[in-house]
């Protein structure tokens, strides 16, 4: 589930998706948490080898295309990959496991690929194994846990803020935001035994040593800022951010400390993971209608080597690298460059009563499960063709496209909706293997209300897929 520290309603989100979780991985593989020495617990899917490098060139691509769209809507984006606790905490695994050599380069090996494409990367990774509080009392990773701690989150915090200080055009994005004044404070130091790594462990294994960690708190002395109407100013800054990024981790709070900013935060857990989450933020009306001016992708590192086709992810969040990035390139556009193929209105289904039609477009009090609008094309659609549009769907919580055409396997696509009766944006690609679709039925299913409204056919950048 997305969390959101900003209530915004959810608009288009495509059940046919995506995660970088690991949980999916077979049942009778080994249990997830490992053993290792003076009470330290590591997470199995850490490890990787050469065999991972496929795919994570497949991330790592599909990485800095969406770069590139971003860019070119006037977004700026810096990619936060959390460092593996095996690497960062090694002296603490257990005899027969290593950080192969594999491991230990691959996050330099990845950000230089990255940064070659033009992808601003904050090194964390670095800052963690540098960091004077790595063999310190208070560690930057739980014992027990996947997480950072604390600490951790602090650490990783003052990290973004000099990689962001340190970039000329980042920083320039970043002073422009309205600043706010917050404050840190360290809270009681809290004792705790079981976290999410004691929950993967073999039945066997021994009681773990408590572990103590202490939360900070970071607050605003002051109200925030606000017009002469009440309205508080676009914030301008996103941190789209996996489980690290929950606000139990401390991270939210940390980083605003950091920055002295107020953002839009977005967490993803790795039941889902980095690529859902970020096409569940596009679709939703917090990026639609209020885009920000530079977005912070945290992802966990162990998630690169696991793209949105990744074998062992769970069947409804799976998706078609291609089509994955068709989907948030779409949504990312803020303007309709005109397709050569034309759409309208068949005059069936709901369209066929006169009374629903206004001009183009298309409003109902209420439908059925069996009703539906048909969209004609003047010729088949392409790969870098989407469907756009602003539609209503009250009370109804999927539309289901289904699109066919002469010598194209017929195919549906299930589109979550919010189902309240405001307009949303509707933004989506009809991708076939074959040769294009020529038509698509929308089924609203049971509403209270249905409507679509600004009908189109846009053209995604030539040079997405190139």
């Amino acid at each position: 589930m997305m969390n959101n520290n900003t209530p915004g309603k959810w608009i288009f989100g495509a059940v046919i998706a995506s995660s970088t979780g690991m949980a999916g991985l077979a049942a009778a593989e080994a249990p997830a948490g490992i053993v290792g020495k003076s009470d330290w617990l590591f997470y199995r899917h850490e490890i990787s080898d050469t065999t991972d490098m496929a795919a994570t060139g497949t991330s790592i691509d599909l990485i800095q295309r969406v770069n590139k769209v971003l860019s070119a809507n006037g977004i700026s984006m810096a990619v936060a990959m959390v460092p593996l606790k095996m690497r960062i905490y090694s002296e603490f695994l257990p005899d027969d496991v290593r950080v192969n050599d594999y491991m230990k380069g691959n996050y330099e090996r990845m950000s230089k690929v990255l940064q070659a494409a033009h992808v601003n990367i904050i090194d964390l990774n670095t800052a963690f194994m540098t960091s004077p509080q790595r063999a310190s009392a208070t560690p930057l990773y739980y014992r027990l846990d996947t997480h950072w701690t604390p600490v951790g989150a602090m650490v990783a915090a003052q990290a973004v803020k000099a990689a962001l200080d340190a970039h000329s055009a980042l920083k320039k994005v970043l002073d422009a935001l309205p600043e706010e004044k917050f404050e840190m404070t360290n809270l009681r130091r809290q004792t705790s035994r079981r976290r999410d790594l004691t929950d993967q462990l073999p039945p066997d294994s021994p009681i773990m040593a408590f572990e103590q960690v202490t939360p900070i708190k970071v607050s605003r002395p002051q109200t925030a800022k606000q017009d002469l109407l009440g309205n508080a100013p676009a914030l301008g800054l996103t941190l789209m951010g996996s489980s690290y990024s929950s606000a139990w981790t401390g991270f939210q709070d940390a980083l605003r400390f950091a920055l002295q900013r107020e953002f839009l935060s977005v967490s993803v857990g790795a039941d889902q993971g980095s690529w859902v989450g970020l096409e569940s933020y596009l679709r939703d009306d917090a990026f639609q209608t209020q885009p920000p001016k530079l977005m912070i992708w945290e992802m966990p590192e162990r998630d690169m080597r696991a793209p949105p086709d990744y074998m062992y992810r769970e069947a409804r969040y799976a998706s078609n690298n291609t089509e994955w990035l068709l989907r948030v390139s779409a949504l990312v556009q803020r303007s309709c460059k005109a397709s050569a193929v034309g759409a309208r209105l068949a005059p069936l289904g709901l369209a066929a009563n006169a009374a629903n039609l206004r001009g183009s477009d298309l409003a109902v009090a209420a439908t059925n499960d069996s009703d539906f609008v048909e969209i004609g094309f003047d010729k088949p659609v392409e790969k870098l063709d989407y469907l756009s549009a602003q539609a209503t769907s009250a009370g109804a919580k999927t539309l289901t496209l289904e699109a066919s055409g002469p010598g194209v396997a017929t195919r549906r696509f299930t589109l979550a909706v919010p189902g309240d009766d405001a307009a949303h944006a509707l933004k989506t690609p009809l991708f076939s293997t074959g040769s294009g679709f020529t038509k698509v039925r929308i089924y609203p299913g049971k509403s209270n209300g249905f409507s679509l409204q600004g009908l189109k056919v846009c053209r995604q950048p030539e040079e997405l897929l190139s």
